[in-house]
């Protein structure tokens, strides 16, 4: 599992690289509504634009683009933040990347 870079800025644009693909994120803050959004292109072609941050939703389940999962989560077990505009950028909620394997391997170390 890895977090994602997000910085103090209401726009920004990143690149990682997940399960060999080059991923780049263009992160939004719209005042109007209080949320993030967010644009995806995979290897410099955009397939994704507009996807609203939430917490606790996959946001690639719905697509096949091979990359794993894409989750919003409180930095805090038990927390309840929203990604507002500060909340993402100074880590209160933070995205993270996991694959399959990520999710077997934290199952098999509950269920050892």
């Amino acid at each position: 599992m890895i977090e994602l870079p997000v910085i103090d800025a209401a726009d920004q644009e990143f690149s990682v690289i997940l399960l060999n693909r080059r991923a780049t994120f263009r992160l939004r803050y719209a005042p109007f509504s209080n949320r993030w959004s967010m644009d995806l292109s995979i290897d410099d072609e955009p397939v994704l634009h507009g996807r609203r941050i939430v917490l606790g939703v996959d946001l690639l389940a719905t697509f096949d683009f091979g990359l794993g999962h894409l989750v919003a989560s409180p930095a805090q077990e038990g927390g309840t933040a929203e990604p507002g505009r500060t909340e993402l950028p100074n880590g209160v909620v933070r995205l993270y990347h996991f694959t399959d394997a990520d999710i077997a391997a934290a199952v098999a170390v509950r269920g050892a």
